[in-house]
Formats: structure tokens, sequence, C-alpha cells
């Protein structure tokens, strides 16, 4: 709204000059223009009611936009100052008002949600009508089961609403389909019981969460707070679609994730365990004279194992415990020798001994690769009565894990001659190294003359770090003539994502 002032002539015994006025109400926001033609400059001031003056804008030239609250009532007077300090003329449309908004009429625009059923109820709820709009919105939830899921007019894409019900302080997602974070906080509907988060995500995305509600503050590090949401981490109450599948301890929110299903959600057929002959797993505590340490070390036999098979092949996992646990490799190898997909594979699953070695051996450690090479390879050669070539044996992981798959393989081409990558964290930088790079295994490889190592690597979209360096380590292994197969895929960093793609790995590798 453009607004006019009429000017008023006004004088003194040094200088006339002219003065525009305003009525203003206590709370006021003012917005307006200042325009000035003298090459020189000019301030343009308010001097209200009690005769306080106040400064806009200082040494304009041209046209500039000015903006004040009304600290009182009253008519206020725009007052002109050269740049002597004296006052000025005012010129017609000079001083042009924009906006004059009283305090009744500053309220915000509506918040537009992403969420269609959402804005609905924003738009609907009153303190009068709020326990019964609530209780029909959780009657539908608990009858449809969540995420809310809209469909995209026109697309192959949905509106995906997460919600939570009755939190008191805050409510995170963990597992979040967002590009920029692993975790995302809900929003709360107005002073509702509702948390909700939307996204607009691809028909086939692959994606497991939890929600961690009312996480306890505490005096610690940014990354311990983060950590601080396992300590109320849990499955949707509303969505019966769970990873597992067939939790362990279905009683027990706290122990199994959920699962967002969508109209193209990946359903992998090596998953399910069918009517196949299964191999054996066998376990063995490992003891490396080169870490001091000692771990669990399990190994899968595949059906009518014969060591002196020419083409038996080697698999290395890590993080094994969830490899056998959440992925169930062991059924995955069963299903895909059993039709002849690869070859009759070995499976050796490597433990972690503590958490706090997993973030020291992963990230590339000479001593942990040389453990790998030195001790743990011949030690599983010599125990099965086997010699596996380096184009039959391959390294596998996923996060600290694909890191290290990409810097042992590298290290020792001449015995693990594939590397199968799970979003490897190859934003890692080398700590001890002189000169930092965000990402240090890129630059490790294209430093190097070329090896001989296939690649595998997948990378999630909503994984955003993992996928911009993983995007670019593969950039640098084309350029360097590696053979490469790379996936992207609509998923985000956890095991419900990689047991998807570990057997398209393994199909791409082994394949026959």
């Amino acid at each position: 709204m453009m607004k006019k002032i009429t000017a008023l002539l006004l004088m003194s015994m040094s200088t006339f000059a002219y003065s525009q006025s305003i009525s203003l109400q206590n709370g006021d926001f003012v917005k307006g223009e200042f325009t000035v033609t003298d090459k020189d400059g000019a301030d343009l001031a308010v001097v209200f009611a009690d005769k306080s003056e106040r400064r806009l804008v200082q040494n304009v030239v041209g046209k500039k936009e000015f903006v004040f609250k009304a600290e009182q009532t009253g008519t206020a007077d725009f007052v002109i100052y050269s740049s002597q300090g004296k006052k000025a003329e005012i010129q017609q449309d000079q001083i042009q008002i924009l906006q004059q908004i009283p305090v009744e009429k500053q309220n915000a625009l509506p918040t537009k949600y992403l969420s269609t059923k959402i804005q609905q109820l924003a738009e609907q709820i009153t303190e009068q009508n709020k326990t019964a709009l609530l209780d029909e919105f959780w009657q539908q939830v608990t009858k449809q089961g969540t995420p809310l899921i809209e469909p995209v007019e026109n697309t192959d894409e949905n509106v995906v609403t997460f919600l939570w019900r009755g939190a008191k302080h805050n409510v995170w997602l963990w597992g979040s389909p967002s590009r920029e974070d692993h975790h995302d906080q809900l929003e709360r509907l107005f002073d509702s019981d509702i948390w909700f988060k939307s996204y607009q995500l691809p028909n086939d995305s692959l994606v497991s969460y939890g929600f961690a509600p009312d996480v306890p503050t505490l005096p610690v590090s940014q990354g311990e707070q983060r950590r601080a949401m396992l300590a109320t981490l849990q499955a949707d109450p509303f969505n019966p679609h769970t990873y597992p599948a067939k939790p362990k301890y279905p009683q027990d929110r706290f122990s199994y994730e959920s699962v967002l299903k969508l109209k193209n959600t990946p359903q992998s057929p090596w998953l399910e365990a069918q009517s196949v002959a299964q191999g054996t797993l066998q376990s063995y505590s490992f003891h490396s004279q080169i870490l001091g340490n000692e771990r669990r070390i399990r190994i899968y036999l595949p059906t009518h194992f014969n060591p002196n098979n020419p083409d038996l092949h080697l698999l290395f996992l890590f993080d094994g415990a969830e490899y056998v646990a959440k992925v169930a490799t062991p059924t995955i190898l069963d299903n895909l020798i059993a039709q002849g997909k690869i070859p009759p594979t070995v499976a050796v699953f490597i433990d972690n001994p503590t958490t706090q070695a997993r973030r020291t051996e992963l990230p590339p450690n000479p001593n942990f690769a040389n453990m790998l090479a030195t001790e743990l390879y011949p030690w599983v050669s010599q125990q099965l009565g086997i010699k596996i070539a380096a184009k039959h044996t391959a390294l596998a992981g996923s996060s600290f894990g694909g890191l290290a798959t990409a810097y042992i393989a590298n290290q020792y081409p001449d015995i693990f001659g594939n590397a199968l990558v799970l979003s490897g964290s190859f934003w890692w930088k080398d700590p001890t190294a002189s000169t930092q790079f965000n990402n240090a295994m890129a630059h490790l490889y294209a430093s190097q003359a070329p090896k001989d190592i296939r690649f595998f690597i997948s990378a999630g979209i909503y994984e955003q770090s993992i996928l911009n360096s993983s995007r670019h380590f593969k950039d640098v292994l084309m350029a360097k003539n590696y053979p490469v197969i790379y996936q992207e895929y609509h998923s985000e960093h956890g095991y419900y994502s990689w047991q998807t793609i570990l057997p398209e790995g393994l199909l791409a590798l082994f394949g026959q």
C-alpha cells in the first residue's frame, strides 16, 4: 500500500525546512522509502511526539528503504539533514510510506505445509474444536498407519509425513531422508500433541527410521549429544512394517526399526530363506599379534564345500556381527549360490572387538590392514585348506567398513582383487597427513598407478556427504581406468538399505 503524507511548513530562528508528519500508535510497524538526488547525500530522521529523534538512514544517495517501530502514540515528524548536518527542504514524494501496520494486524502469514492433511488440520483447528479434531486425526492415523503418504500429481513421488504423538520437548527422526543430515527434528503443530516432518520422496525410496522423543540435553560435546538420541530411540508405534521384518523381541519397540513402504520400494528376492541347501556358520576366536587384541571371526561355508574347487570365491566382511544378524548374509549367499547366480563362496565375518576399536581400525590403519593380509588371510586359508586367487577374493563393508575396503585393497591388491563398498565414508580426512584432503582415499588412488582391483560402489541419495565423496572417488577411479560399477539409490545410511544392495554387489563382482 502506498501512502502519501501532507507536508507542513515549519519555522525556526535560523532556517526554513519542510517536514512530513505521520500519526502513530504505539507498536506500529512502518516501512518507507527515502529518495535523495543530491550527490553529497542526506540523512533521514524521525522526531516522535516526545521530541526524541531517531536517525533512520544516513548518507543516502538515490533510493533507500527504512523501517522503524513506533515506541509511543502521537504525531511524528520526518526531518531531512544535509551532508553538512543542516535541516533540508523536503521535496514532493521524497518520503514515501510503503507500509504502516498496527499491532493488531501484525500476524505472520499462515504457514504453508507440504502435507495437504497437515495443512487442512492447521486451517481447521481452534481452541473450541481442538480436542475433537485431534482425536479424530489420531483415530485415522491408527487405522491407516504411518507415515502419511500423499501422492504428488503427475509424478512418481509422494509427500511422506512422519508423525509422533505427545512428546513434551522435542522429537528427532533417526534415519531421515533429508539430503542434509541423517537426523531431523520434527515440528510441533501449534501446541497440539502432533509432531511431524514432511518430505517429497520418489516411490522407490529405501528408508528405515526410528523416533527419539524428549532426548535429554546433556553437558557434553555435540557429537555425544547426538548419540544421546539412542537413549530414547524407538520404532514408530503406528507403522506395522519393521526392520527386521520379524523382530527378535517384538514387544520391545527399542530393539528394532520401522520401514517406509512405498509403491516401488525395492524388494530383494535374496533376503528370505528359501527351500535350498544351506551353508554352515562356524565361530572362532582370533588373536592378533599385530593389534594385540582378540575378536570373534565367523566363517560361512557353502553347502558341499570343496576346498579344491578352482571356482571357489572368498569374501571378507567388516562389521561381521551386523552382517550376520542384521543383514542375514548367510541366507543371501545360500540363495545366490543355490540358483547359480554366483559360484560357491566362503564368507569371513570380522567382528569389532570394541566400539572404540572400530573407530580406530576401520578408518585407514596400516596395522589393521597388515593384520588382515598377513595374519587373518593366512589363518583362514590354513584353517580351511584353501588357496584363492586375488581375482576371486573380495573385501566388503559399509560406512567406515567401505572406507577400509578401498584402503586395504589398495595396500594389498595381490590378495584382495575386488572391493564391494556400501556407502563408504570417503569424506574422511587423514589426521596424520601433513596436507589435509577432504577425500583422502580419492587423493591416494589419484596419486598412484592403477592396480588390479575391481570395484562395486553404492551411495544413497539421502546421505549427502557420502554421496558427494563417493561420486568424486568414482570419478577418480574411472579416470585411472579402474573397472567400476557405481550405483546410487534413494536410500539412507543403514543396514536396511545395505541388505538390499549387498546381493547386487555380489552379483556385480562374483556373478556368473
